[in-house]
């Protein structure tokens, strides 16, 4: 388990940050660093007089080589994980946080819709990080919903589908899953697409996943739900 990569990243957001965005010079931005857990991460912090008060954190999975955050969607009262695939996905990640903390935002601009829909093309963001307030870039991600035709993933299987009934005494559920597994035709990653539909008490819940992963680790994996199988 490197932290290569972790390091690296804390120097170029270091040298980033202050060109992310004007208004951070109105304020003191703390970035401190937590190396102590499983998965280390970047703390933002405003610092007052009196308190330090955190408005971002994005973590470091040392295993997969990975950095992503978490993004609260008030309306659907969910909660999606992102996945930055390059350090522009992470400054406006920390950027849109940012102006979501301090409230000085355009009102009508809905910061949830927008980070739901981040990237429906599911390209890599690699524009420049702007200073205008009323925009806000698109990140690929996990979570959350997600175009099927995304213009970077070759699709390489058939469609699964599947249809699941579990019945328990107290409740009826059912699922709907599709799967499909594709290759990213930018980095030769390959994606699991996975998108269940959950009918359970009457209510209906939908649920997309993007799982990324490297050609070495495929072997892995297969391993693992070959174990899981057999179990």
């Amino acid at each position: 388990m490197s932290l290569e990569w972790f390091y690296r990243m804390e120097n170029a957001v270091r040298l980033s940050l202050p060109d992310v965005c004007e208004e951070f010079d109105d304020f003191e931005i703390v970035f401190d660093t937590d190396t102590t857990l499983n998965h280390p991460s970047f703390i933002f912090s405003v610092e007052t007089v009196d308190t330090e008060d955190q408005f971002c954190i994005v973590h470091f999975d040392p295993i997969h080589q990975e950095f992503y955050a978490f993004h609260y969607q008030e309306d659907s009262d969910l909660e999606s994980k992102l996945l930055f695939a390059n350090l522009d996905q992470m400054l406006v990640f920390i950027h849109t946080a940012f102006h979501e903390f301090i409230g000085d935002y355009d009102e009508e601009v809905d910061y949830d819709e927008e980070v739901d829909d981040l990237d429906e093309d599911g390209d890599a963001y690699n524009g420049e990080i702007t200073d205008d307030e009323d925009e806000y870039e698109e990140m690929e991600f996990i979570g959350g919903d997600v175009e099927d035709g995304m213009e970077s993933i070759e699709w390489i299987s058939n469609d699964k589908h599947l249809h699941i009934e579990d019945n328990t005494p107290d409740q009826v559920s059912e699922y709907d899953i599709h799967l499909k597994l594709g290759r990213d035709l930018e980095t030769g990653d390959g994606v699991l697409f996975r998108n269940t539909i959950t009918r359970q008490n009457g209510e209906e819940d939908e649920e997309v996943v993007m799982f990324y992963f490297k050609e070495d680790e495929a072997s892995y994996i297969a391993d693992l739900l070959n174990e899981y199988l057999s179990h």
